[in-house]
């Protein structure tokens, strides 16, 4: 079994909660930021944080997992909002088009 190289931490300390994502995330790791986004939804709020400062990659699979996080989001009345996504993935994010669907912040 090979070992994920996503990592996710949950921060609450501020509003709205901040999901933490560090790592690479690809077909592989994709399914794991869905089920960790998935883990810590409480149903509240308006905003969802991913913050990907610490994402060193990203690639067209990992991209579509975020389009998954949004529209899942979306349906129960949440908004997402990427925070200071690293330069390597802000390019896969704004190749796609993804900046104009997304909230991107830094």
């Amino acid at each position: 079994m090979v070992q994920s190289l996503l990592r996710t931490q949950l921060d609450r300390n501020g509003a709205p909660p901040t999901l933490v994502v560090s790592g690479e995330l690809d077909v592989a790791s994709g399914p794991a930021l869905e089920h960790a986004v998935a883990r810590v939804l409480d149903g509240q709020g308006e905003e969802f944080r991913l913050d990907l400062s610490a994402l060193v990659f990203m690639d067209s699979t990992g991209a579509r997992s975020l389009v998954r996080v949004h529209r899942r989001l979306e349906s129960i009345g949440r908004h997402l909002v990427l925070v200071s996504p690293t330069p390597p993935v802000r390019r896969v994010i704004e190749l796609l088009g993804l900046d104009a669907v997304i909230d991107i912040r830094e």
